[in-house]
């Protein structure tokens, strides 16, 4: 059996709420050596596992006790043979635990709120448009007061009554302009969040307040509001004229296919044959599912959305990229929250509306330890650093009589001003952003370094921080070990020892049996036309090569071809295939959509597999064999005691949780 750290690591990490009897907590339940480990630590561990055991058992208290025995004391042969001071050990432990620390550096509650809120955003279309006026966030307050002047003037005219659409036209700086400030149907995630806010909040009809973004000043004005449709997968069949083209045939080609559809019915292999839509023709013209604004094509959109039946279709159409027949394959509905949640609370976290919950959660930090923003600090360092900064070019200097002095602290650790400093200059080898003014940007880098500060510490004092956080951290640690002792022990023993695989194999030749092979060309062809000519070539005996060259032109893959000797239940055989030398019948895959026809140049019968061919399976089970061996010989010198009072309240503890 194969396992990557990964995987092993997380077979330990089913995470529950366990709730452990607090006078058992830290009673010592078991001692291996004279090393003690706790009642509690045992409970959690049985509990977590309790619901992913599928050994009855292993459920069983009795019996998982010696289950964590020998996991104690593979542990301690893990410390003994130094196994946690590898370079490699310590390096993934790391990047585990920078993993695991994420989902404690955050405020859960705002968390929730936001994936809520997305979730009800998903289930709404809206059908808005907008004027904007451009300003930056970098930009001097005199052009942020024209700006904010200008789209000021403009909500005045639009709260007496003014046109929307037409002073969309005439004063809005975006790209939309031109058409009126239109943006279309959109959902959740479409636009940046302020934006986004503004136009779920605004009703069907009215205009908003003015809003802000880092494009400048906006108003939006909200036409209509539907439920979402959902997604949709579809298939596609287009032509298009290339720009040079000296003859336009799109529109023509598009209705030679649709009267062969119509006489057919075969989507998929016309899609294959004639869709000049090369990313799609090879599955058929299948699309990736998408929703409203995924495309950005409205027509298509539409007329997708308005597919009813599964496997109907359009009528030819045209769009901004050509000429269409879509086929429906299933229309997605907004899933149920619990569906969606993973997904949305992935999306928010790469998304700008995560500050929020940055913000959050800094916040929160700065009141546990008492870190407060201070207008003093602030009035140091504006005397301090120059305008150079606004450069990114200004120069911590040590002798600076504030360097020594406490900037503030965090429980007994003291942050000093050269700290301070010293990020600034950090800072400004990647911070390109513009700022109004020299304080606005020492404001913003101070705060920063605050919350900055914060999260570090607390991030460094996790497993005394949190305890649910220490648990599974002891258990990232335990995991790492355990995957590397085996690895030692067991699996590349295993893999390396030849003389162990061949007494192995030479006690175990029954088990290394070949069942029925053919030796096989199998190919893959895209209608039933194309199979039936590979077919009659084939009989006549033309080579591979010959028959790829006759068919696979134009950048068009017709016919896939493989070959090799397979045994008689290879999956990519047909089910109903017939086992006999020779060209076979032609065979129709539902599930991939081609035309199979196979040659099998020869049938092998049940043979004795050599070492070499059974080499994979012959390692495998020796090394199940090893293990075997070895965790009979864990406990031979060992001094294992069990406090069977602590046991027996232990045992009336997890009755209680189960």
């Amino acid at each position: 059996m194969i396992f990557t750290k990964r995987f092993f690591t997380i077979l330990l990490l089913f995470i529950s709420s366990i709730a452990v009897a607090q006078e058992l907590e830290d009673k010592t339940l078991l001692t291996i050596d004279g090393n003690s480990y706790d009642a509690g630590t045992f409970m959690r561990v049985y509990l977590k596992n309790l619901d992913i055991v599928q050994d009855d058992s292993q459920k069983d208290i009795e019996n998982y006790l010696d289950l964590y025995i020998d996991y104690r004391l593979k542990l301690m042969q893990a410390y003994e043979l130094g196994l946690d001071n590898k370079e490699s050990y310590k390096k993934e432990l790391n990047n585990y635990r920078q993993s695991l620390a994420q989902a404690y550096l955050t405020d859960t509650e705002v968390t929730e709120s936001l994936v809520r809120e997305a979730y009800d955003r998903k289930k709404r279309e809206v059908n808005a448009s907008h004027i904007l006026v451009k300003v930056g966030p970098g930009d001097t307050p005199h052009d942020t007061l024209k700006a904010w002047n200008k789209i000021n003037s403009i909500k005045n005219e639009l709260d007496n009554g003014a046109d929307f659409s037409q002073l969309a036209r005439t004063k809005s700086e975006g790209p939309s302009a031109g058409n009126e400030g239109k943006l279309g149907w959109f959902s959740v995630f479409r636009m940046v969040y302020p934006f986004e806010n503004a136009a779920f909040n605004t009703p069907v009809g009215k205009h908003s307040d003015i809003f802000r973004t880092d494009f400048g000043y906006h108003i939006v004005k909200v036409f209509e509001d539907r439920p979402a449709r959902g997604e949709v997968t579809v298939s596609h069949i287009m032509t298009f004229d290339a720009r040079d083209a000296s003859e336009k045939t799109a529109a023509k080609r598009i209705q030679d296919v649709y009267k062969q559809l119509q006489e057919s019915g075969k989507f998929e292999e016309l899609a294959r044959e004639f869709s000049d839509d090369m990313s799609s023709a090879s599955r058929g013209g299948k699309l990736d599912r998408f929703g409203t604004g995924g495309l950005n094509a409205p027509v298509f959109e539409d007329i997708a959305f308005g597919l009813e039946e599964k496997g109907s279709y359009s009528a030819p159409f045209k769009s901004k990229f050509g000429w269409h027949i879509v086929k429906l394959i299933e229309k997605h509905p907004v899933g149920s929250y619990e569906e969606l949640a993973p997904s949305l609370k992935e999306k928010i976290r790469k998304s700008p509306r995560a500050r929020k919950i940055t913000d959050s959660f800094n916040k929160g930090l700065r009141e546990k330890y008492n870190v407060k923003r201070s207008e003093e600090v602030l009035k140091v360092l504006n005397e301090t650093i120059t305008d150079s900064i606004l450069t990114n070019s200004w120069q911590f200097d040590p002798s600076i009589k504030t360097a020594g002095l406490k900037m503030f602290s965090i429980n007994d650790k003291d942050i000093t001003y050269a700290d301070f400093y010293k990020d600034v200059v950090n800072r400004q080898k990647k911070d390109f952003t513009n700022y109004a003014s020299r304080e606005d940007k020492i404001k913003k880098i101070y705060y920063d370094f605050i919350d900055k500060s914060i999260a570090a510490y607390y991030d460094r004092n996790l497993v005394n921080e949190n305890k649910d956080f220490a648990f599974i951290y002891d258990e990232y640690k335990e995991g790492l070990l355990l995957f590397d002792l085996l690895e030692t022990k067991i699996w590349n023993k295993a893999k390396e020892d030849s003389l162990g695989q061949q007494a192995y194999y030479d006690l175990h030749t029954d088990k290394y049996q070949w069942k029925r092979r053919v030796d096989i060309i199998l190919t893959q062809n895209t209608t039933e036309e194309v199979a039936t000519q590979v077919q009659q070539l084939l009989m006549k005996g033309t080579s591979r090569e010959e028959i790829k060259e006759r068919f696979n032109i134009d950048g068009r893959t017709k016919v896939m071809m493989s070959n090799g000797v397979v045994e008689e239940t290879y999956n990519r055989l047909p089910d109903n295939f017939e086992i006999k030398e020779g060209v076979s019948s032609i065979y129709y895959d539902e599930k991939t959509g081609f035309y199979k026809v196979i040659l099998v140049k020869e049938i092998l019968e049940p043979t004795q597999k050599t070492l070499e061919e059974a080499r994979g399976a012959v390692i495998n089970d020796y090394q199940q064999q090893l293990e075997k061996d070895w965790m009979s010989s864990l406990r031979n010198g060992r001094n294992i005691k069990v406090n069977k009072k602590v046991f027996k309240k232990v045992k009336k503890a997890i009755a209680k949780n189960v």
